[in-house]
């Protein structure tokens, strides 16, 4: 069992002439997260203005720091989007679109087609929205390939097979060092929750295409106001001219109230301008058919298992104080605990929800995210805030600690997985 906090300590710079050094230890880490978070990023079509050069590395280079701020979020994310797709195969089967696939699932729900009405610009339509112009015959059915999307599928199966070469040698030596009982530096530790979930992302973004430059263009006959009125849509749609399509949010979702919730603490007066509705948000997941309960329970044992490896594999990993192991601990506890209460709420807000919608804002409700858009802005920051907060505050410090550390570590840290003495002699 290794000490959360060891007296005999290395401070300072380390070199390795002859053993583990700190330039192994960094140069091991930041290599796998730099590869992690890179080659399993499959983003949505960016806005206008952002394809390519600076403005579409700092567009991905944003979503790296999510990626490696809060893995467990995005990998739950690439599980809604798969879904979403899944069910997008369903729909136009039962259309008698037998040639529509996951990938043309994945390719419409980034954003990769845009229709084109008589009545107004260009505008992208997810896959559900597609399936709906389809089938009321507002659209012929697109002739999309699936070699058509994987020729625009910007995947590196090199830079993959490398990641992942990497990944394993690194679990391996991770492994090696358990066994040997030498212990794991907290950083190493993030890098190896970080790992899991790079796995997780290659499996449901398998599909999805790798930052594709060029999309698809459908030219419409009939203009978006009838289709709205034929509907019988009443009003504007901000977000989509088509927005009504798509249901409400799910509230078995792990992913809507997050981002939901960051939007309106870090933009809580962001206005929609026309270029916002040319491109669909990576965080706008909505399965037409919803989260079933079975993805939803695995899901959350996914995100309790991530936060688990942190929190219980913390006993057996090498602070330079017994204050840092705290922060750490209690860090990981409080995301433990966020995501419990968020559970808990389900239930309670989705039997409450009508009651209280109708009876205090005259509206239907059927979730508590449907109660959450009916509040004042300064009643959301009030109700959203503190969560949000808490749940960032948490994963920085988890994050901080991992790097800090790294200026005093345990003397066993240093030390090489003695191969011979884990693996039998042949």
């Amino acid at each position: 069992m290794f000490h959360r906090h060891n007296d005999d300590l290395i401070w300072g710079w380390v070199s390795s002439p002859n053993s583990r050094g700190s330039i192994n230890i960094i140069y091991s880490n930041l290599v796998t997260i730099y590869l992690c978070s890179w080659t399993s990023l499959c983003l949505n079509f960016p806005r206008p203005g952002e394809e390519r050069g600076w403005r579409f590395l700092w567009y991905k280079f944003r979503w790296q720091l999510i990626t490696i701020f809060f893995p467990e979020v995005v990998a739950v994310t690439a599980a809604e989007q798969w879904l979403s797709a899944c069910q997008s195969v369903k729909t136009f089967a039962t259309m008698g679109h037998k040639e529509w696939t996951v990938r043309h699932g994945f390719f419409a729900d980034m954003g990769g087609i845009k229709v084109a009405p008589p009545d107004m610009p260009p505008f992208p339509v997810d896959s559900h929205q597609l399936a709906f112009l389809v089938k009321n015959g507002h659209l012929p059915m697109p002739r999309i390939t699936t070699a058509d999307i994987c020729a625009l599928n910007k995947a590196d199966g090199l830079a993959r097979i490398l990641t992942l070469i990497q990944m394993a040698w690194f679990c391996l030596s991770c492994i090696g060092r358990g066994v040997g009982r030498i212990g794991l530096s907290p950083l190493e530790l993030t890098t190896l929750a970080l790992i899991l979930c790079t796995l997780h992302n290659y499996f449901f973004w398998y599909f999805k295409p790798l930052d594709p430059q060029r999309l698809e263009i459908l030219t419409m006959d009939i203009p978006i106001a009838q289709v709205r009125r034929i509907a019988g849509v009443e009003g504007s749609q901000l977000h989509s001219p088509l927005g009504f399509v798509n249901p409400p949010p799910d509230p078995k979702s792990l992913v809507t109230p997050f981002w939901f919730g960051v939007k309106l603490v870090f933009s809580p007066r962001e206005k929609l301008d026309q270029g916002q509705i040319q491109a669909l948000p990576n965080t706008g997941i909505r399965p037409p058919e919803g989260v079933s309960w079975g993805m939803m329970l695995y899901l959350l044992f996914f995100s309790m298992a991530y936060y688990a490896l942190h929190a219980t594999m913390g006993f057996m990993v090498g602070f330079p104080s017994t204050f840092e192991w705290y922060l750490w601990t209690v860090s990981n506890f409080a995301d433990i605990g966020l995501i419990t209460l968020y559970c808990l709420s389900i239930p309670v807000g989705t039997y409450y929800a009508p009651s209280i919608g109708k009876r205090w804002f005259r509206k239907q409700a059927s979730s508590v995210l449907d109660l959450a858009s009916m509040l004042p802005c300064w009643a959301k920051l009030l109700v959203h805030g503190p969560f949000v907060f808490a749940y960032v505050a948490a994963r920085t410090i988890v994050l901080t600690v991992s790097f800090i550390s790294l200026r005093a570590l345990p003397a066993q840290l240093y030390q090489d997985v003695n191969w011979s003495g884990i693996l039998p002699h042949i």
